[in-house]
């Protein structure tokens, strides 16, 4: 059973910054894969070194990556997710998301794992310089009941680069009312049929 971001207590040096795909790839050995499934874990162990807050500044960029209990908007988070399959053909557990809108029961936001990290890389820059231009097939709402320990991973600005470049996506299907893998490419060229019709406007 899935643990989620608060299944470790290692505390965090502060004064050594280190983004998470530094830390993924030093724990990595070199020339050596690892399964999808090892980054989503190693992820998880690592999110537990970071201090869990209810606070934050408005209009200042994210400094540091923390736990959170909420989504805020203009904030990119990672988190496990467990959805409502009846109307889904597929959908992401492990989703990297930049939050457009978030409410008390639930939030909506551009899901970065749905496209190639080629076309991540384009989108996310566009965010980082303040403007909102990504497909609409990357746009979807999450429900904060359905996220596991209701804990979210909130990115530091320093980290949105590197983490679309992290393996962590999980794409599940929906056949008879069960979860099955579907595979990544499948929902990337999906995506990419209709990329030109976008999302747009400024970030928050």
């Amino acid at each position: 059973m899935a643990q989620g971001f608060a299944s470790t207590s290692i505390k965090k040096q502060e004064d050594d910054y280190q983004t998470l795909f530094d830390i993924v790839k030093s724990k990595s050995s070199k020339g050596e894969g690892k399964s999808l499934s090892w980054y989503r874990g190693i992820i998880k162990e690592i999110s537990g070194e970071y201090k869990p807050s209810d606070k934050y500044v408005l209009g200042k960029q994210q400094e540091i990556n923390q736990l959170r209990n909420y989504t805020a908007e203009g904030h990119l988070y990672m988190f496990e997710y467990t959805a409502k399959m009846r109307w889904l053909p597929y959908y992401d557990k492990f989703p990297l998301v930049y939050v457009l809108k978030s409410t008390k029961d639930e939030f909506w936001g551009i899901n970065l794992h749905y496209m190639s990290p080629k076309k991540r890389f384009a989108v996310a820059k566009n965010l980082m310089r303040g403007q909102v231009n990504a497909p609409k097939a990357c746009f979807h709402k999450y429900i904060h009941k359905h996220v596991e320990k209701g804990i979210y991973l909130d990115l530091s600005v320093k980290e949105w680069d590197t983490a679309i470049l992290l393996p962590t996506e999980d794409f599940v299907k929906n056949i008879n009312g069960m979860a099955f893998p579907i595979n990544k490419n499948i929902v990337w060229e999906e995506t990419n049929d209709t990329f030109n019709d976008k999302i747009k406007g400024q970030r928050k």
